[in-house]
């Protein structure tokens, strides 16, 4: 299934009708969008996208999330974020009242696209509308945090010589 930027917008909006349904007390609940469907939802990209990727959910969400067909199966990328990419979300301006939908950063998106940096990822990262747009600073610092975290010797090469290449044709 092909999910444009609209579609995508209805989604999170039935989830959140869902979830009213579901709970019915004052409580709130979040969930942070990351993946191509971020950044289309960003507008930096206008492609259509096959799925939507979640990195991090209250736990109440996460069967509807699931039923919804939003992968929470990214834990495995987790490591492509800095520890502290919570601080740097951004909250979707979509009318909800029960969940709130954020992305990461615009900086946290690249780092992890550069350390996967499948095809499709290095399409994303290289439109005008990302990389024009990228806090230089924030992007080196990242990566540092990035490749602290990262347990392997070759994917902190691999991320260091994407970053460098990705820099050296962007900046």
């Amino acid at each position: 299934m092909n999910l444009d930027r609209d579609e995508i917008i209805a989604r999170l909006k039935q989830i959140d009708a869902d979830m009213s349904l579901i709970d019915t007390t004052e409580d709130t609940y979040d969930c942070v969008i990351v993946g191509g469907s971020a950044l289309v939802l960003m507008r930096k990209i206008y492609r259509s996208t096959h799925d939507i990727d979640a990195i991090n959910a209250s736990d109440e969400l996460k069967p509807l999330l699931d039923a919804y067909n939003i992968n929470m199966n990214v834990q495995a990328y987790h490591t492509n974020f800095p520890e502290n990419y919570l601080n740097r979300i951004v909250k979707l301006d979509i009318p909800t009242s029960k969940v709130s939908f954020y992305t990461v950063s615009l900086e946290d998106l690249v780092v992890s696209k550069l350390c996967a940096m499948r095809g499709k990822d290095q399409e994303d990262i290289e439109n005008e509308l990302v990389y024009k747009e990228l806090d230089w600073d924030l992007m080196d610092e990242l990566v540092e945090d990035v490749c602290y975290g990262i347990l392997d010797d070759f994917s902190e090469t691999a991320l260091r010589e994407n970053y460098k290449d990705y820099k050296e044709r962007f900046k």
